[in-house]
């Protein structure tokens, strides 16, 4: 019900259509925080048996659930351990393998820690297997197959502030909400390639 008010909210006609689709997307993700919050903390109360059953999805969960970084962090970083020191995070494993130039563009780990360079890495790479269009959730599982993690909430909320103009959008009816699906459109691939790739090759 809270959602379908969201999305009511989000799609209404009328004036302030970019500061309604931010009211948005911060309602939604303080509603998805407190989800996350709720499942642990019924999580925690279960029994032993049942939260080691569900091993990697649980501490997926809980770490999904830490609470965004305050007014001074910097606002490109994803929390995945890549803010700590100046060195390169862990890469995450490939599930599958990509372009040379966005692998070397990838193993740069000044672009690692910006959302906006993944959210664009994520859609180019998807956009030459020809998965694209795809919705904020698939964009952060490819994501996660390619060695780029970002929460599908965050997806969502760069693509809207930052790069609305390199990547288009459509929206679905799915039930009572609404499925946004992403790909980048042609400046945005020129942009991407310019700006990474090219530098990757030097």
């Amino acid at each position: 019900m809270i959602r379908f008010i969201i999305e009511k909210f989000r799609t209404a006609s009328g004036p302030l259509k970019q500061p309604r689709l931010i009211l948005a997307d911060i309602a939604e993700e303080l509603l998805d925080t407190a989800q996350q919050y709720m499942n642990q903390r019924s999580g925690d109360r279960g029994d032993g048996e049942s939260r080691d059953a569900s091993g990697g999805d649980y501490r997926a969960t809980s770490a999904e659930a830490r609470p965004a970084p305050g007014p001074g962090a910097p606002a490109e970083t994803e929390s995945n351990g890549a803010g700590a020191g100046s060195g390169a995070p862990p890469p995450l494993p490939r599930a599958l393998e990509v372009d040379p130039r966005l692998a070397r563009a990838m193993s740069d780990a000044t672009n690692v820690r910006k959302q906006d360079f993944k959210v664009l890495a994520i859609l180019w790479d998807a956009h030459h297997r020809g998965l694209v269009p795809l919705s904020a959730k698939a964009v952060s599982d490819h994501g996660v197959q390619i060695g780029l993690a970002i929460r599908h909430e965050n997806v969502r909320k760069v693509i809207r502030m930052r790069l609305e103009k390199y990547v288009d959008y459509h929206n679905e009816g799915a039930g009572s909400a609404t499925i946004y699906r992403y790909a980048m459109n042609p400046v945005g691939r020129d942009y991407f390639e310019a700006t990474y790739l090219r530098e990757s090759e030097r």
